[in-house]
């Protein structure tokens, strides 16, 4: 239990993300995802050259990492590189509630999956866990709606779904990357529909 904690503590420091690009500009937040990317991404291709180093680094955060990280890319680096493209292809509006979407809907979905989740359908994801996924993120658009981040309801509703969907569906690409963009993608669209 401690170590799922340590892990959603992990994922609250994200929030480094949005907060960064809604007190400061799109220029500094994309520098700033670009170089915490090129850290990543550097950690990826010494952990896939060298076993060794790959053996000790598992060793040493085996308590915020998960098994399927050992051969693959980091969720880390996954969610860095989402949150990445957010900034980049994004409204201001957009993209830091696609990221929020992906900070609280994700771990929602997480933790009321294993804690109540009994309905898996399609994968090893649970109904339980999709449907706090969306009710987070709902609440999430909500309560931006009261400040300079407010979006139509109709697009908070639609991203809300895309997100829950991206994070539910067995999709090939790690969710930590899906959901954000996913989200993102669909508030855009919806949003020029309803404006």
């Amino acid at each position: 239990m401690a170590i799922l904690a340590l892990r959603r503590l992990w994922r609250l420091s994200a929030l480094i993300f949005p907060l960064t690009y809604y007190f400061a500009n799109k220029t500094t937040t994309f520098f700033m995802c670009l170089v915490i990317l090129a850290i990543f991404l550097s950690l990826e291709l010494r952990r896939h050259l060298d076993f060794e180093f790959n053996r000790n680094f598992f060793q040493r955060f085996d308590f915020l990492l998960k098994e399927k990280e050992k051969q693959g890319l980091l969720t880390t680096t996954w969610f860095v590189f989402g949150v990445f493209l957010c900034v980049i292809f994004f409204t201001k509006q957009i993209a830091i509630t696609a990221i929020l979407f992906l900070i609280f809907g994700d771990m929602a979905a997480n933790f009321f999956g294993l804690k109540f989740g009994k309905r898996k359908i399609l994968n090893q994801r649970t109904l339980e866990g999709s449907l706090a996924n969306f009710i987070v993120c709902l609440i999430i658009g909500i309560i931006l709606k009261f400040t300079s981040l407010a979006l139509p309801t109709q697009t908070i509703i639609s991203g809300a779904l895309a997100a829950s969907l991206a994070e539910y569906l067995p999709l090939p690409i790690d969710d930590n990357f899906t959901l954000g963009l996913f989200s993102g993608i669909i508030m855009t669209l919806v949003s020029k529909v309803v404006a």
